[in-house]
């Protein structure tokens, strides 16, 4: 899945929990806030860990208007700061179950992810009930 499908994929999750249905220009508003500050050759590439962390924060914060937690377990990953505008971002989404880490110490940035995993965050981030609430031992 291409980042720009995976916001299409957000979208319409969001739409699917019955959260609000949005309309033409509302979504293309959402969609274009989402997308802001990824290079357009980005959109058309494959999603890595810290690419969909960032998406699916700017989600929280729009769809949801999720509050940022304390960063709890995630300030032990060691590539925390390998995006340094990543990281509230790669915390919040572990922290909360919508996109868990790859190791008790590690959140994994450049990983790339599978339709599948995407399609998962997606529905994660919107039912409190598909998160992960036991984050690798902690």
């Amino acid at each position: 899945m291409i980042t720009d499908d995976f916001v299409e994929c957000i979208l319409d999750e969001y739409e699917a929990a019955g959260l609000c249905r949005l309309g033409s220009a509302e979504r293309a508003a959402a969609k274009e806030y989402l997308e802001s500050d990824i290079p357009a050759d980005n959109l058309l590439g494959a999603v890595n860990r810290k690419l969909a962390a960032l998406i699916l924060h700017k989600s929280l914060q729009r769809l949801t208007e999720e509050k940022d937690e304390d960063w709890g377990p995630a300030r032990q990953f060691k590539d925390i700061y390998d995006c340094r505008v990543c990281a509230n971002a790669v915390a919040q989404v572990s922290t909360k179950g919508i996109l868990p880490p790859i190791a008790i110490d590690e959140f994994g940035m450049t990983e790339i992810l599978t339709e599948k995993e995407l399609k998962t965050a997606a529905e994660r981030l919107f039912c409190l009930q598909k998160r992960v609430t036991k984050l690798l031992g902690f």
